[in-house]
C-alpha cells in the first residue's frame, strides 16, 4: 500500500521532470543552431572581403581621412590642398580645417582602431564582420520578443546571416555596419521601453537614438516622429507618458548636443545632419540628372557659386538649390520620387540599385536577380504575415514598423543614395520569418 502510494506521488513529479528536460533540450538545440548560424555568417564574411573584388572594397576617402587625422591628435578635420596664386596652378601644400561634413561615430570608431593597432584595414574589416554578426544576434533577439517564436528567431537571423548585400558592408571604409547596429539596438530597446514604460527605458531608447543619429544623420527627425507616433496610438493613457517622453528627449539631446554645440563653436554651423545633406538633397532632384547615381552634374553658374566656398557654405547653396527644384519642376519630382519606390528595395553593394551595377558592368547579373529576388520575397513574405496570421506580434511591432515607413518617406524625396535604405532590411527579414514559418507549419499540419 505503501509503496503504491509511493509511485503515484513519484508519476507527476518524473512527468513534470521529463518536461522540464524537454524544454531544456529544445533551449540547447536553438543555441547551437543560433551558434552555427553566426558562425557561418562569419566566415562567409571574411571570406568575402579576404577575396573580394576591388569593385566592392571601395572606401570613403572622407572617413578615412578623419580618422587619421582624429588618430594623429589633430581633430575632427581634413587636410586640404592650399590653392596655388595663380589660376590651375596645383597645390603643393596642405591645411588642416576643422570639418562637419561627416557625422562622428564611425570616424571616432575607425580612429580607436587605427590608434590602437594602425591603419589595418583588413582588421576594421574583422571587426566590423563581428559587429554585423553582434547585429545578427540583435536581430534575434528582437524578433524573439516581439513573434514570442524561437523558430521565427532563427529563421530571420539566418537570412540576414546569409544576405549579400550585407556582406559587402562589411568590406568597405563606410558606416553601414556600424549604423545597422546601432538601429537594431535601438529598435529592441524601444520596444521593450514601449512594453515597460519607465523613466529608464525611456532614458535608453532616447541615447540610442542620439547614438544613431550620430553615425548617420537620416534618423535626425525620427524623434519628433516617433513621440507624435507614441502619444497618438496610446492617447488614452497620455499622462503616464509625460515623464518617460522627457526621458526620452533628455536621452536623446545629451548624445547629440556636444556634437552641435561643436560644430556652432568651431564652425559657426547650426546642424544636427552634416553639412553634406545639401548635396543630397541636390542631387535627388536635379532636372538633368539620372537619379540616384553618387556624383550630380552641376551647371556653369552654379559651379561658380559654389567655387571657394567652405563646406557649410557649399551646404547651404545646394540645399536651396535643390529645394529650388523641387518647386520649379513638380512633375520631374514626382517621376523622381516614383523612380525611388522601386530602388529603395534593390539597393546592392554601396552604390546604387540592381540594375544600376548590373548595366554598369560593376555586379555580375546573378547578383543582381539574387538581391532583387530576395528582396521581392522578403515583401510579399511580410504581406503575406501581416495579412494571414495576424496576432499580438502585429501590434508589438509598432517601432520596427514605424522605421521601415520614415526610412521609405525620407527616402523619397531628399535622400540620393539608395544604400540608405538598406538598415531597414532586417525588419522586412523578421516579418518574413513569421510567415515562413507559420506558412510551413500549415504544410506539415495539411500534410499529416
Amino acid at each position: 500500500m505503501g509503496n503504491g502510494d509511493h509511485r503515484q506521488q513519484r508519476g507527476p513529479v518524473s512527468e513534470h521532470a521529463l518536461r522540464a528536460a524537454d524544454r531544456v533540450n529544445k533551449r540547447r538545440h536553438f543555441i547551437l543552431l543560433l551558434m552555427a548560424i553566426l558562425v557561418a555568417g562569419f566566415a562567409l564574411r571574411v571570406a568575402y572581403f579576404t577575396w573580394a573584388p576591388k569593385d566592392y572594397a571601395a572606401a570613403d576617402s572622407d572617413y578615412d581621412d578623419i580618422a587619421q587625422n582624429l588618430a594623429a591628435g589633430k581633430g575632427f578635420s581634413l587636410d586640404k590642398p592650399v590653392p596655388g596664386r595663380n589660376s590651375g596652378e596645383p597645390s603643393r601644400e596642405v591645411r588642416t580645417v576643422p570639418v562637419a561634413s561627416r557625422t562622428p561615430a564611425y570616424p571616432f570608431f575607425l580612429a580607436a582602431v587605427y590608434k590602437l593597432f594602425g591603419r589595418r584595414l583588413k582588421l576594421v574589416y574583422l571587426i566590423q564582420t563581428v559587429i554585423d554578426m553582434l547585429s545578427a544576434l540583435l536581430l534575434y533577439f528582437l524578433t524573439l520578443r516581439i513573434a514570442g517564436s524561437e523558430r521565427v528567431a532563427l529563421v530571420a537571423t539566418l537570412i540576414y546571416a546569409l544576405y549579400m548585400p550585407f556582406m559587402s558592408q562589411t568590406a568597405v571604409l563606410l558606416n553601414e555596419t556600424l549604423f545597422g547596429f546601432l538601429l537594431l539596438g535601438f529598435t529592441l530597446v524601444s520596444v521593450r521601453a514601449l512594453e515597460h514604460p519607465s523613466f529608464a527605458n525611456f532614458l535608453a531608447s532616447g541615447a540610442l537614438l542620439g547614438a544613431v543619429t550620430l553615425c548617420r544623420p537620416t534618423t535626425f527627425l525620427f524623434p519628433v516622429v516617433l513621440l507624435a507616433a507614441v502619444l497618438i496610438r496610446y492617447r488614452g493613457v497620455i499622462g503616464q507618458l509625460v515623464v518617460p517622453s522627457v526621458a526620452f528627449v533628455a536621452g536623446f539631446v545629451a548624445l547629440v548636443a556636444p556634437w552641435v554645440v561643436r560644430n556652432y563653436v568651431v564652425l559657426d554651423y547650426v546642424g544636427l545632419v552634416g553639412s553634406l545633406a545639401g548635396e543630397q538633397v541636390y542631387a535627388a532632384n536635379y532636372i538633368w540628372h539620372r537619379p540616384n547615381t553618387p556624383e550630380p552634374m552641376v551647371p556653369d553658374d552654379l559651379r561658380a557659386k559654389l567655387a571657394g566656398k567652405s563646406d557649410i557654405e557649399r551646404n547651404k547653396i545646394l540645399m536651396r538649390e535643390g529645394f529650388r527644384q523641387i518647386l520649379l519642376h513638380p512633375v520631374n519630382f514626382a517621376k523622381n520620387v516614383l523612380y525611388r519606390t522601386s530602388t529603395f528595395w534593390t539597393a546592392i553593394g554601396m552604390g546604387g540599385p540592381a540594375f544600376f551595377y548590373f548595366s554598369s558592368g560593376r555586379a555580375g547579373k546573378e547578383m543582381c536577380v539574387f538581391v532583387v529576388v530576395v528582396n521581392i520575397a522578403l515583401i510579399i513574405a511580410s504581406v503575406i504575415a501581416f495579412v494571414m496570421f495576424r496576432g499580438p506580434w502585429t501590434k508589438a511591432s509598432f517601432v520596427p514598423l514605424l522605421l521601415l515607413g520614415y526610412f521609405y518617406i525620407i527616402h523619397l524625396p531628399i535622400i540620393a543614395l539608395v544604400r540608405y535604405s538598406m538598415p531597414v532590411i532586417p525588419f522586412l527579414m523578421m516579418f518574413a520569418a513569421v510567415a515562413i514559418v507559420n506558412l510551413f507549419g500549415k504544410a506539415r499540419t495539411a500534410a499529416s
